[in-house]
């Protein structure tokens, strides 16, 4: 499926018929990709991908930059609030490919399933952490925690939060994850808390383990302004 800025949710989704971002995240089948044409996309609500929307370990689905082109996903119209995230992956074995995301009222992206790949995405600008994992639900059990997600050669700066500058990070695993996370060859600059924020606390327990390899952290607890 082929979507675009200016698709429209009747489109059959073909590249000279394009169909929006929501509308193809309901459509596409395990083994698919869904392939977004570059641009803006300026979105004011949370894209979500659903718990339940899966693909398979040998049929992941794919949402991937069409070609060279970079989608921009600008949520900059959203209120600063804990609820106003940029895009939330709650499924198992999805491909994420680049794009970029920026200007969410919260994280910029939301990693909240299993056995995911987020690769070559550029994070910033967010009002929390660029890339994020944790439990999809605040009431989700500790078996439902997060695990087996790499995200890969991914770029995360200048997030920073407009209340009091000591939350965002570029990237987190933190409070709510099981093991096998995995970040590598990805850099965290001018965050203005964090380059990586693996936190955890005594109401919620130990994290599982967290792998960070090939990667670089400079110049965090500051913007680049």
């Amino acid at each position: 499926l082929y979507v675009s800025a200016n698709g429209s949710a009747s489109n059959p989704g073909t590249i000279s018929s394009p169909t929006t971002l929501n509308a193809a995240l309901t459509q596409i089948a395990a083994g698919k990709t869904i392939y977004m044409r570059g641009g803006t996309y300026n979105l004011s609500s949370t894209v979500t991908i659903e718990r339940g929307n899966n693909g398979t370990a040998n049929a992941m689905k794919s949402l991937v930059a069409y070609g060279s082109e970079v989608p921009v996903l600008d949520f900059s119209s959203q209120a600063f609030a804990s609820s106003n995230r940029g895009l939330q992956l709650f499924g198992h074995y999805w491909t994420i490919k680049g794009l970029e995301v920026k200007g969410a009222g919260d994280n910029g992206i939301f990693i909240g399933g299993n056995n995911n790949r987020i690769e070559n995405v550029e994070t910033h600008h967010n009002r929390d952490t660029g890339v994020q994992i944790g439990r999809y639900s605040s009431t989700a059990a500790y078996s439902e925690w997060p695990v087996n997600n790499l995200v890969l050669n991914s770029y995360s700066h200048d997030n920073y939060d407009t209340d009091n500058g000591e939350d965002a990070d570029g990237f987190a695993a933190k409070l709510t994850v099981g093991p096998g996370n995995v970040f590598d060859g990805c850099i965290a600059a001018y965050n203005v808390d964090d380059g990586w924020d693996l936190y955890s606390k005594t109401d919620t327990g130990a994290i599982g383990v967290v792998t960070i390899r090939n990667s670089i952290a400079h110049h965090n607890g500051q913007t680049s302004d």
